[in-house]
């Protein structure tokens, strides 16, 4: 797997060779043993993406998972902090929001703004997952066998709408930059037609749902940096300037990108502080 992205505990991965086409990502989240940094946390942007993750609290000296389980992290129209459990891990595939009704079932909508217990939604699925992950040694052994394991317990044989397939994987691509009006042009269709087919299969608008990759985008780059060049940030991003990156922060995430940033900077002090 080819790493995208990391942050504190927080790795993304580009899907494995192989890997079914409804994946947008591969992640883990490992929280070390131990005390946690003062004002340290994990802030979740605004994404509609949807997730599976098989989570572990602690292994035995084999590497057995002790306590375990499958969660359902849903789409999120606003921040949302995820505690730094010490000791919590998680495997996880993030689903092409169009892909999540075929898939599991629900509209992805369904679960805006919680992370659930994925047995309280499909309880007989959850156990044949759990069943097939648990004697995984580590998260990146689990996440191929998470993949192989949702694609075989697909709900449905329906495919998204070619139009709306095309057009969000567009928008993924270029993080938001390209504009709804060209996304249509490229893919052929009428922005009517267009508008219609993502809002049926993904339950949002492409014009907000580049807005918000495009924010991901500018605090993915800000997270490599320790003093983060916004300026450029918000040019390499599509931003008229970083005042309008500073305004779009502060409508979708509740933070100017200084403060976001100094709070996601302390998750680098916690890892060291716990591996050194």
């Amino acid at each position: 797997m080819t790493l995208r992205h990391r942050i504190g505990g927080y790795c993304e991965y580009a899907p494995a060779a192989g890997a079914p086409r409804f994946c947008e990502a591969f992640w883990t989240h490992r929280t070390p043993p131990g005390p946690v940094a003062d004002g340290a946390a994990h802030r979740v942007l605004p994404d509609p993406a949807v997730s599976v993750a098989f989570w572990c609290l602690g292994r035995d000296r084999r590497g057995v998972p002790l306590d375990r389980g499958m969660l359902l992290t849903g789409a999120k129209t606003r921040p949302h902090v995820f505690p730094l459990t010490p000791g919590l891990e998680l495997a996880a595939i993030r689903l092409k929001i169009e892909w999540v009704a075929p898939i599991l079932g629900i509209e992805p909508g369904a679960t805006y703004d919680r992370d659930v217990d994925f047995a309280t939604v499909r309880p007989a699925f959850a156990a044949r997952l759990v069943d097939a992950l648990w004697a995984t040694r580590s998260p990146a052994e689990a996440l191929p066998i998470l993949a192989r394991t949702l694609a075989a317990g697909r709900v449905s044989r329906a495919e998204p709408a070619p139009a709306a397939t095309a057009a969000l994987d567009l928008v993924r691509r270029s993080a938001g930059r390209v504009p709804c009006e060209r996304v249509a042009d490229r893919v052929g269709v009428s922005m009517r037609h267009l508008r219609r087919q993502i809002t049926d299969a993904a339950g949002v608008s492409a014009k907000s749902y580049g807005r918000q990759l495009r924010l991901v985008r500018a605090i993915t780059l800000a997270d490599r940096q320790a003093h983060a060049d916004w300026a450029a940030i918000a040019a390499d991003c599509g931003y008229c300037d970083q005042s309008h990156l500073i305004r779009e922060c502060a409508a979708l995430a509740g933070f100017t990108p200084t403060d976001l940033h100094r709070e996601r900077q302390l998750q680098r002090v916690s890892e060291r502080s716990n591996t050194a």
